[in-house]
């Protein structure tokens, strides 16, 4: 009779991720986590994903997080496995996803002792996690693991990470144990707003709402976390409220509802750069007045009363002085509005002003040549024949700013793209962590030349587990939002923008995969029609021209007012 193995704190730490439902974690293993490696074949109800590099672990994470609002989960071992995690944790922290990051440690008498691949990885990840553990006993594991799981996806979403070292997950530990649960009472910074609004707040809003001559909502990503997006579109319809959207909250607003400007910001439509900038009245849900969507925060809403609602304290009046703080849930928020309204706002001459510069200023979805907006333009018409089936996951650049003004989609979980951070190298892995999660759909992998290169190894991935990803590379042989920025600021001084690119056919071949290129408008149509519609993965490199830029666009240091739309205005 074989002898039952021994039960240990790994074996702990895979059953507590199981008792909070996770099925699928990403990761790379090494010398400092192996004891977590060791118990995984014993728990056959987790599957692991054999990333190959520690960075695509923690974006391909995010994609499961982006996709489904479940926790996401990456494992790596100490030292460098650990910090390969770092930027994918910080993309995480700035965005706001819910992710659980594991690291092993060398053992725990050994810490402080520079041990081989020794790292301080708590404090590392202090400043971008939401909280972060050593472990030092074996029998805190289980709360620990429950704690930071809960962490993670309360209140404002976001990282954890805990760091254990290697001898307690060899430890011994009860098989028998109970799963804790925390609400944190007084503790819990989220709490206060989950309570009831007052009333004279809410009637303060409703006055101030029916007062304003050209009133503006901006929704950020925050509604989507509070799943108040049926909530949102009933509040705009039945105020007739010009509303602009995040670059994070794409989808959440109907992109046919005729109260929708689109996003604005340092890439936004025109018409609502200006509507921003020129509103007496600002309802901000969810958003956290990013610099992006800001402009100069000296000239932003200078004119406007400025209301902003957010369910974390901290961000309430941190970069934008705010006229009506309000520290709330966006749903329960919404809601309590909802019950209070004025009537539909009466603003006929600001939806004037709105339309002409729409139509004084459009954003045009195709040009003369053969530009990424064009390869968008046969991308969006495939999303369009079947809106539901589509995920769009961005890189970040040039490609990105166009997907965001050229796309549409029908929920914020069909949009995922790197806000905060930024993180050139983003949309592969986390494409990719989206396959898994969402195995019935279409995912669209849209990157440039420069960023599918940041995290390619991924793509072994896309024929390992036949994921029906599109790997769409923008290919203008530029590092191409740098080059616009030398272009325009820098009197053409193209430095260190310029970009080779391997063989992406042959690079497909290698892999074992399909890769086709498209170098003209008619072939673009063709190729994309054909492989956007099976569930086959595959590389479809756009060839196209190499000095377009993104407008509109604000200049560094110029005010959403001040949005240019071709060179000749800088």
């Amino acid at each position: 009779m074989t002898e039952q193995k021994t039960y240990t704190v790994a074996d702990a730490m895979i059953d507590v991720l199981k008792a909070h439902g996770v099925s699928t974690i990403f990761g790379y293993p090494g010398g400092a986590i192996l004891p977590f490696y060791d118990a995984l074949p014993n728990h056959p109800e987790i599957k692991h994903i054999l990333t190959r590099h520690e960075q695509g672990a923690a974006f391909m994470a995010q994609g499961w997080a982006r996709t489904t609002g479940q926790i996401g989960v990456c494992c790596a071992t100490s030292g460098p496995g650990a910090t390969n995690l770092v930027t994918g944790i910080a993309d995480a922290h700035l965005d706001s996803i819910p992710m659980l990051c594991i690291t092993g440690q060398v053992p725990l008498t050994m810490i402080g002792k520079d041990m081989f691949q020794e790292v301080d990885m708590t404090g590392i990840t202090m400043s971008i996690t939401k909280h972060n553990y050593l472990v030092d006993k074996a029998e805190n594991i289980v709360p620990i693991m429950c704690e930071a799981i809960h962490l993670a996806l309360r209140g404002r979403p976001g990282p954890v990470h805990i760091d254990v070292p290697k001898d307690i997950q060899a430890a011994e530990h009860p098989r028998d144990f109970e799963i804790p649960s925390f609400d944190f009472k007084d503790s819990n910074p989220y709490k206060q707003a989950y309570n009831e609004i007052p009333q004279e707040t809410i009637d303060q809003i409703s006055k101030a709402l029916l007062k304003a001559n050209k009133p503006i909502l901006l929704v950020g990503q925050g509604v989507k976390f509070a799943k108040a997006e049926n909530q949102l579109n009933e509040l705009i319809n039945k105020l007739g409220i010009p509303t602009v959207t995040t670059l994070l909250a794409k989808g959440i607003v109907d992109h046919n509802c005729p109260y929708y400007l689109g996003m604005l910001g340092m890439h936004g439509f025109y018409h609502a750069n200006k509507a921003m900038h020129d509103a007496d009245l600002i309802l901000n849900i969810g958003s956290r007045f990013d610099d992006r969507i800001v402009g100069r925060y000296d000239e932003f809403g200078k004119n406007a009363k400025i209301i902003h609602v957010d369910i974390d304290l901290c961000e309430l009046g941190k970069v934008v002085e705010t006229d009506i703080p309000v520290h709330s849930d966006a749903k329960l928020f919404i809601e309590k509005l909802m019950g209070n309204l004025p009537p539909k706002l009466n603003i006929e001459d600001w939806w004037r002003d709105i339309h002409i510069w729409q139509q004084d200023k459009p954003y045009q979805t195709q040009t003369n040549s053969y530009t990424i907006r064009d390869a968008y333009y046969f991308i969006q018409e495939e999303i369009k024949a079947n809106p539901d089936q589509y995920i769009i996951v961005t890189d970040v650049g040039q490609h990105q700013m166009w997907a965001s003004l050229s796309c549409t989609v029908l929920k914020p979980e069909q949009w995922l793209s790197s806000g905060g951070s930024g993180t050139m190298g983003f949309a592969l892995p986390t494409a990719i962590g989206a396959a898994f999660a969402n195995p019935d759909k279409t995912i669209l992998c849209l990157s440039g030349d420069g960023g599918i290169q940041m995290n390619i190894q991924e793509l072994i991935l896309m024929r390992d587990h036949n994921l029906n990803v599109k790997c769409c590379i923008l290919n203008n042989s530029f590092l191409g939002m740098v080059r616009q920025w030398q272009e325009l600021f820098y009197g053409n001084n193209y430095s260190a923008v310029d970009m080779t690119s391997p063989d992406y056919i042959k690079l497909a071949d290698a892999y074992g995969l399909k890769g086709v290129q498209a170098k003209n408008k008619s072939k673009a149509q063709k190729l994309t029609h054909k492989w956007l519609n099976n569930n086959k993965p595959v590389i479809i490199e756009y060839v196209v021209e190499k000095e377009d830029n993104v407008f509109p666009m604000v200049p560094g240091g110029k005010t959403l007012g001040q949005t240019i739309t071709s060179s000749n205005e800088q």
